[in-house]
C-alpha cells in the first residue's frame, strides 16, 4: 500500500491534490479520523534555521486554515502538488535533494494550496512562472502570482517571525510542525473536513496533532480547543494532567463480535453544546417537547454513554444504546417523555408500556418504567426502540434509551459512566467492521476502512481549572487490519 495514498485528508483522489477544500464524510468521530496519514515519524533533522521556521509557521497559522507537515521519501515520485507548483523537472530535482527532510502544505480560506519548502533547498534562480515568496528561512510557492500577492498582503508589510508573547499552546503547535509529521487547523479548516458534522465537533474547533506510524498502528497526540490557542491563559501547559503515552491501552470490549463503537462523555455539551446554543434548536425543543432552558442546561451537563452494536438479525444492521446520568429522577422528565410518546404514537408506532423486566440474577439493581416501541413488518411486529430507568434506593437515577433494539439492562447496570477525573471523552470503534456493514462510505481513507480498532482520549490539560476550560489534550491510535490484498 502506498504511503502517499494513506492521506490525512481525503483531498480529491490523492493527499497531494488539494486544489479545493475537501468535502468530508460524516460521523460523530470524523475529526478523530483526520490524522490518518500513514507516514514515518522520525526525528527531524536539526538545523540553525529551526527557530526561524517556528516563527514563520506561527505567523502562517494565523492566516491559513490548515497546515500539514510531511516527511520526504526520495524513493518515491515527487507528489503531485510539487509537480503542479514547480514543474516536473524542478520538482524531481528538489524532491531528490529533500531526502527525508520535512516539507509543508498549507490551505487558505479560498481553498488555495501552498507548498512550503526549506529555503536551503531553493535554487539561485528559477523560471519566472513559479510564484514563490521568501519568508525568512522558508519559501512559499503559490499556484499563481495573484495568490502569492494575496498571501503577502494578508501577512502584512512587516513579516515578524518572533514567537515572543505566544501562549504555550501556540508554541507547541509551531513546534510539532518542525519536528515531524503533524497537522494544525482552525475552525474553517475543521468545517472543510467535517462538513455538516462540524457543530458536533466544537470542542476541537482549533487543534494541532503530531503523528507517528509504527508497524500497523497510527498514533497521534496534541491539543484541541474551542477557542484560539492564543487566548489560553498563563499556566496552561500543552500536556495532559496525567501523562499519556501515544499508545493507549485497549480497554476490554464487552463483545468483540458485536461492538462497533463505544463512547463515554463527561458532559453532553462537549458534543452538543453548539447545537443546543442555537436559537432555532432551543425553540424547537421548547415548543415540541417541553425542554425549556433549565432542562437544556441539565441535559448539557449530563454524563453520556453511547454504544453502537451490530445486530445479527432483525430489521436493522446496528442498534444504538444511550445512557444519561439524571440523578434528579424521573419526575422532572416525565412530561418530556409523555410528549415524545404522543408523537411516536401519532406516527403509528405501537407502545408497550410497563413491560416486564426480565432480571438477570447477576444484576443487583432495580429498573422501572420499561417502555418498548414496536413497528409492524411482514413477519410480525418488531421492537424498534425503547427506554428504561435504572433505580438506586428506589429512586430513578439513570435513563437508558435504545434505537433499533430494546434497552440492554445488563449494559446499563454493569457499565457505569466512570471517566476518571482527567478524562472528558473516551472513544473506541471498529471502523473496519463499520465499513463492511456499509456504515462508512467509500470517501473514507484506506486506513480508516482497514482499522480494526480506533481509540481516542480527550483529557484536561495541565494547569486548567477542571470543568471550566476551552482547551484539551487529545491522544489516540488507529490499529490497522492486515490487508488481504496489496
Amino acid at each position: 500500500m502506498s504511503k502517499h495514498s494513506l492521506g490525512l485528508l481525503r483531498l480529491k483522489k490523492i493527499v497531494y491534490i488539494p486544489l479545493r477544500f475537501p468535502v468530508s464524510s460524516a460521523g460523530i468521530f470524523s475529526l478523530l479520523l483526520i490524522p490518518t496519514i500513514v507516514i514515518l515519524l522520525l526525528k527531524g533533522h536539526l538545523s540553525s534555521t529551526r527557530t526561524d521556521r517556528l516563527g514563520t509557521l506561527s505567523r502562517l497559522m494565523t492566516e491559513m486554515t490548515l497546515i500539514q507537515s510531511f516527511r520526504g521519501d526520495p524513493q518515491r515520485q515527487a507528489p503531485r502538488l510539487w509537480q503542479d507548483r514547480l514543474g516536473i523537472n524542478l520538482a524531481k530535482d528538489l524532491w531528490r535533494r529533500q531526502g527525508r527532510g520535512l516539507w509543508w502544505q498549507a490551505w487558505a480560506n479560498d481553498g488555495e494550496a501552498y507548498l512550503l519548502l526549506p529555503e536551503i533547498l531553493w535554487p539561485m534562480s528559477v523560471t519566472s512562472n513559479i510564484a514563490f515568496k521568501h519568508l525568512d528561512e522558508m519559501v512559499v510557492i503559490a499556484s499563481d502570482g495573484l495568490h502569492r500577492q494575496q498571501l503577502v498582503q494578508s501577512l502584512g508589510k512587516g513579516f515578524v517571525h518572533s514567537s515572543a508573547g505566544q501562549s504555550s499552546l501556540q508554541s507547541y503547535c509551531s513546534s510539532v510542525l518542525v519536528h515531524g509529521p503533524a497537522v494544525t487547523w482552525s475552525p474553517d479548516g475543521l468545517a472543510s473536513v467535517s462538513g455538516a458534522m462540524a457543530p458536533l465537533l466544537q470542542s476541537s474547533r482549533y487543534g494541532c496533532l503530531s503523528l507517528r506510524f509504527e508497524r500497523n498502528q497510527l498514533k497521534w497526540q496534541g491539543v484541541v480547543g474551542y477557542r484560539p490557542f492564543g487566548l489560553a491563559p498563563v499556566g496552561i501547559d500543552a500536556s495532559p494532567i496525567q501523562h499519556r503515552p501515544m499508545a493507549i491501552k485497549l480497554s476490554p470490549r464487552r463483545d468483540s463480535d458485536q461492538a462497533l463503537l463505544n463512547m463515554q462523555v463527561k458532559s453532553m455539551d462537549l458534543l452538543f453544546g453548539s447545537l443546543l446554543s442555537k436559537q432555532i434548536i432551543q425553540d424547537s425543543l421548547d415548543k415540541n417537547y417541553g425542554i425549556n432552558q433549565k432542562l437544556r442546561l441539565r441535559l448539557a451537563s449530563a454524563p453520556l454513554a453511547f454504544s453502537l452494536d451490530k445486530q445479527p438479525k432483525g430489521p436493522f444492521q446496528a442498534s444504538i444504546q444511550i445512557q444519561l446520568e439524571l440523578p434528579e429522577g424521573s419526575s422532572r422528565w416525565q412530561p418530556v417523555i409523555d410528549t415524545v410518546s404522543q408523537r411516536l404514537q401519532q406516527r403509528d408506532f405501537i407502545k408497550e408500556a410497563n413491560a416486564v423486566v426480565q432480571k438477570d440474577q447477576k444484576i443487583d439493581v432495580d429498573f422501572s418504567g420499561l417502555t418498548l416501541w414496536r413497528q409492524p413488518y411482514v413477519d410480525g411486529e418488531k421492537v424498534v426502540g425503547g427506554w428504561v430507568w435504572q433505580q438506586k434506593n428506589g429512586k430513578p437515577i439513570r435513563f437508558g434509551i435504545a434505537l433499533g433494539d430494546s434497552p440492554m439492562l445488563t449494559e446499563i447496570s454493569n457499565e457505569p459512566i466512570d471517566l476518571v477525573d482527567s478524562d472528558v471523552i473516551k472513544l473506541s470503534a471498529d471502523t473496519a467492521a463499520l465499513y463492511r456493514l456499509g456504515l462508512l462510505n467509500e470517501l473514507w481513507s484506506a486506513p480508516v476502512k482497514q482499522a480494526r480498532m480506533l481509540n481516542m482520549n480527550l483529557s484536561y490539560l495541565r494547569g486548567t481549572k477542571l470543568k471550566k476550560t476551552h482547551w484539551w489534550w487529545m491522544s489516540g491510535q488507529l490499529i490497522l487490519e492486515q490487508a488481504s490484498t496489496p
